[in-house]
């Protein structure tokens, strides 16, 4: 009896060890097509995942051009949530050496193999690594249900109410500051940490790229001058989505990425899945309309046509206005046709009038460029003798008087082309403007001056002075912030001016470059009137933020073309070594260097050879890539 109540008592305590052990060890779990954030490619996502107790299994689905080879570096490794990371063990299907060879399919699948995963990770990141040279990184792949949308947005944003039958709210032309905010939900530190934001100016169209720094929780603030209600593109590089929104005086326009949508659209393998809400969500002025531009502007569908360059520039001139009149008809035809909203309908028609006549004033450009492309000239000479005959044959009443334009409605200043069909006309003498148009016009020589460090002459004050209250009050502060960057940069530190010296032209390259020995030399030939250039220039600089504590030296090379002035006052932004050249030196360089147009980068190593060469700008991950890469070549 003794003997079989310790029998009992033994047998139970094992099978209560048994089933403690058993419950303690991680089950095996498969998720199959698991949710991503963010990826830097379109070559490989995760189709499965296999989390055992022994081993991670990835599934990886690679797309791409048949035979073509698809490698992953050894190095590669999965983070998760908590921090933890995991090596990359092997690989099934691709071989270390050899690759991935893409089938004739243009789609294939291989598994990647890493250590067990912790059973408290939510999500985890894939990456070969930042040292790799354009390495595959896919970020936020899920591992469980991740939070409703519901939870992470207010009601009215996530199902913002729409009024297919009101009409356009009318945009009143004002002076004022215009507030963007807004965050990018699901965001954790570690993906890309900015977003960029372009406003469209009623003066000169593009306004240039602001770069905003996300705060840790993904959010956004910005605040700016406008006139007048501004389209405004709002990008985030981590989804590679754009929401173009408007931006108006003392209002706030609020824009909330959805990174889970943005990831699917983008997606091979969640095709079939059901869309996980919207791409972008938007508060604030003419939202209706905002929600409803993808759709529209697909109605602007515009076959390409090939021009029969053996006609007379003049014949050319009228064909190509006859293209155009036949396009805007058609597309008017869609917009009324389609069941967009009244409002919608309404900015889109304003915009056509617009957008031809900028079309029009643009014809000798676009025709010559055509011509150039179709006809594979690649004679300067001949492609600017084309463009000489085709501006003398457009005659001053090539826009005529009669066609369906009006430009002297202020609801139509917030329309995409307006600010360019301004710029253009203020460097276009032929075109007779009058009204309200004729001031803008007016404005938008005036604020290039202000924009160019160039003081205001008396006349020009006084011209100001006597315009409307928002052109006014818009100029002045524009004078008033380009007062205070003149102040400012007396006072900012991080460049400094060189002089190349008494040199000839043949050492001047070498001469620059061993001044850096060492060091990896980043040279950058700009001009102050070249706008990719000044682009560039912004897009770089949170990237240069980043590899501060790097052996670096940034040199930038400008001509006597750029203004002394105007390069004096614009260089304390752009922090790094400056030169300014004569014409003589310029020319010279570009001769040698085979440079045919600006910007043109180029990368030394620490002995001064060039290691990279990019003419315009590559973007800024090529450049920190290059810049890397140059940084582990030794001595």
């Amino acid at each position: 009896m003794k003997k079989t109540f310790f029998a009992y008592v033994y047998v139970s305590i094992a099978l209560i060890v048994t089933f403690w052990l058993t419950s303690c060890q991680p089950k095996n779990r498969i998720i199959e097509k698991p949710l991503y954030l963010t990826r830097n490619n379109i070559s490989i996502e995760v189709s499965r995942i296999s989390l055992m107790d022994t081993i991670t299994i990835l599934d990886i689905a690679a797309n791409g051009t048949p035979n073509n080879v698809l490698s992953i570096a050894p190095t590669s490794t999965l983070t998760d949530n908590l921090g933890n990371t995991y090596p990359m063990l092997s690989g099934k299907g691709i071989e270390s050496s050899k690759g991935f060879v893409i089938p004739e399919s243009g789609k294939g699948t291989f598994q990647l193999m890493f250590p067990p995963l912790t059973p408290k990770a939510k999500w985890i990141d894939f990456t070969e690594g930042a040292e790799v040279e354009d390495g595959y990184t896919i970020s936020g792949i899920q591992l469980q249900d991740m939070p409703a949308l519901e939870s992470l947005l207010h009601k009215d944003i996530l199902t913002p109410k729409t009024n297919k039958s009101r009409s356009m709210d009318k945009q009143p032309f004002a002076f004022g500051k215009a507030a963007i905010k807004g965050k990018v939900l699901d965001y954790y530190p570690g993906m890309p940490k900015y977003v960029t934001i372009t406003t469209f100016n009623p003066l000169i169209g593009n306004n240039g790229h602001i770069f905003i720094e996300l705060k840790p929780d993904g959010s956004f603030e910005h605040t700016q001058n406008v006139l007048g209600t501004s389209i405004a593109w709002v990008y985030y590089s981590g989804s590679a989505t754009t929401a173009e929104i408007f931006v108006a005086p003392e209002q706030t326009s609020e824009v909330y990425f959805n990174l889970r949508e943005s990831a699917r659209i983008r997606s091979n393998i969640h095709t079939d899945t059901a869309p996980l809400g919207k791409e972008f969500y938007y508060k604030g002025p003419l939202s209706t309309i905002v929600y409803e531009l993808p759709e529209a502007k697909k109605l602007l569908r515009e076959e390409y046509k090939i021009y029969d360059f053996k006609k007379t520039p003049k014949d050319l001139l009228e064909e190509y206005k006859h293209i155009q009149l036949e396009n805007m008809k058609q597309w008017s035809e869609a917009i009324h046709q389609s069941d967009l909203s009244k409002a919608t309908k309404e900015y889109m028609l304003a915009s056509l009038p617009v957008s031809l006549t900028l079309r029009l004033l643009n014809a000798a450009t676009t025709l010559a460029d055509e011509y150039r492309i179709n006809m594979d000239v690649y004679d300067e000479d001949k492609y600017q003798k084309m463009l000489d005959n085709l501006s003398e044959a457009r005659t001053s009443n090539y826009i005529a008087h009669d066609l369906p334009v009006s430009h002297n409605n202020p609801q139509s200043f917030f329309t995409p082309d307006f600010g360019m069909l301004v710029k253009r006309l203020a460097l276009d003498k032929q075109i007779e403007t009058q009204g309200l148009l004729n001031e803008m016009v007016t404005a938008a020589r005036l604020y290039a001056t202000i924009c160019d460090f160039r003081p205001l002459k008396e006349e020009q004050k006084e011209v100001i002075a006597n315009m409307s209250e928002p052109c006014r009050q818009y100029l002045n502060a524009t004078h008033d912030d380009i007062t205070a960057i003149k102040e400012n940069n007396r006072k900012t530190h991080g460049f400094r001016i060189n002089e190349a010296g008494e040199i000839s032209n043949e050492d001047l390259f070498a001469s620059i470059a061993s001044k850096y020995r060492g060091k990896v030399v980043l040279i950058d030939f700009w001009a102050t009137w070249c706008g990719p250039c000044v682009a560039g220039h912004q897009s770089m600089r949170p990237m240069k933020a980043e590899l501060a504590d790097k052996d670096i030296v940034y040199v930038y090379i400008a001509g006597e073309n750029s203004p002394k002035e105007r390069w004096e006052e614009m260089i304390p932004n752009i922090h790094g070594e400056h030169y300014r050249l004569t014409d003589d030196q310029w020319n010279y360089l570009s001769k040698t260097l085979n440079m045919n147009g600006i910007p043109d980068y180029f990368i030394l190593d620490r002995e001064g050879n060039i290691v990279y060469r990019e003419p315009g700008f590559p973007g800024v991950t090529k450049m920190k890539e290059e810049l890397l890469k140059a940084l582990k070549v030794k001595n």
